[in-house]
């Protein structure tokens, strides 16, 4: 991002921290894969890296609400053999950690708290030759989800338009034997891990526009065999960010093409400084059919696209926090899962 390169460097590792940990929306229980890196908007991230030997700390929240069927419609799918789902709200709340190996590859691991509020599924059966339709509470929903492990590799140097490739791993640390209310086991898709091994790969660019930056992200995870024989789909997010600095620069705008070169004096002498941004993102998600003892099911999986104005706060002691509120304006996701209604993102970092 071409105005990162006019703060402090310590004021710029804030900047960089504060969507290290970046959420994505979710079609069915779990999050896709976490970009990390300044710029863009909510779920959208910047190709930039933080220095070598320098971390960061960060904290995020993400509230999901979905939107509410009845019990009546939940029985009417039930009745169409969907086995659909509504909870009241997601939340994933997650720790993250990533550290700058050169200036030119930074890495992350970022691990979930996961919670479905008030889980509901319709059920069908048959008494006699009576077929009967109904809804199941299974109850609330919490624990440890998966990590995501995620490496960024700066190809390009210099202020003007930058690229970076992403890849990594999610680690099946979650649990996967959470049970309902009447002390059945959960389906996969409803617990907070899935017990799978999925790589992730993507990629970042971001080029100045004037006073505005505009940054594209992607991120593709191939899902595979997880708990109970089950195969969720395969994800790809990504979308497009527009974002504006307000804030103070520093008073040396002759920085290197290389911003990295010089930062350990650049410490000692330039005097940090703080900045305000905001963002609008237009982005979508795509998720494939799970598969379960090898069926797939037709009803799950979609797509939606949404918009997502936010700001955030860039401290020149390393402090960083965000917010965004993503709204939806196209969605077709098929019938085991509800639309989504919107969703909300806060998160509180530090960079050393």
């Amino acid at each position: 991002m071409n105005n990162i390169r006019h703060l402090s460097p310590f004021a710029r590792r804030s900047f960089l921290l504060f969507s290290a940990f970046l959420s994505t929306p979710a079609i069915a229980d779990h999050l896709g894969p976490s970009g990390f890196g300044g710029g863009g908007g909510a779920s959208v991230f910047s190709p930039e890296t933080l220095d070598e030997g320098h971390w960061a700390a960060g904290f995020r929240v993400t509230y999901t609400r979905p939107e509410q069927r009845s019990d009546a419609e939940l029985a009417a799918l039930a009745g169409q053999h969907v086995h659909a789902h509504n909870t009241d709200y997601n939340l994933n709340a997650s720790l993250g950690v990533a550290y700058g190996i050169t200036h030119h590859l930074t890495v992350s691991a970022e691990l979930p708290y996961v919670r479905r509020d008030d889980l509901r599924e319709g059920t069908h059966a048959h008494s006699g030759s009576v077929a009967v339709n109904g809804v199941e509470e299974l109850g609330s929903v919490a624990g440890i989800g998966d990590m995501n492990l995620l490496a960024k590799y700066r190809v390009t140097e210099g202020m003007g338009p930058s690229f970076a490739l992403i890849a990594g791993l999610k680690l099946p640390t979650g649990s996967t034997h959470k049970k309902s209310l009447d002390g059945e086991r959960l389906e996969t898709e409803h617990q907070p891990g899935t017990g799978s091994w999925d790589p992730i790969f993507g990629a970042s660019a971001s080029a100045p526009l004037g006073a505005v930056t505009l940054t594209a992200s992607a991120l593709y995870q191939l899902s595979t065999k997880g708990a109970q024989d089950t195969r969720l789909g395969n994800r790809l997010q990504g979308g497009l960010a527009l974002s504006h600095r307000f804030g103070e620069r520093a008073h040396d705008h002759a920085e290197s093409q290389n911003h990295h070169h010089g930062d350990e004096l650049d410490e000692h002498h330039e005097r940090p400084h703080s900045s305000w941004d905001a963002f609008v993102e237009l982005a979508g998600e795509w998720e494939g059919r799970q598969e379960v003892g090898g069926v797939t099911e037709d009803a799950s999986g979609g797509k939606w696209a949404w918009i997502a104005p936010g700001l955030r706060f860039n401290a020149g002691s390393g402090w960083s926090a965000s917010a965004s509120l993503a709204v939806p304006f196209w969605q077709e996701i098929r019938a085991s899962h509800p639309n989504n209604k919107y969703r909300f993102v806060m998160s509180l970092g530090r960079a050393f």
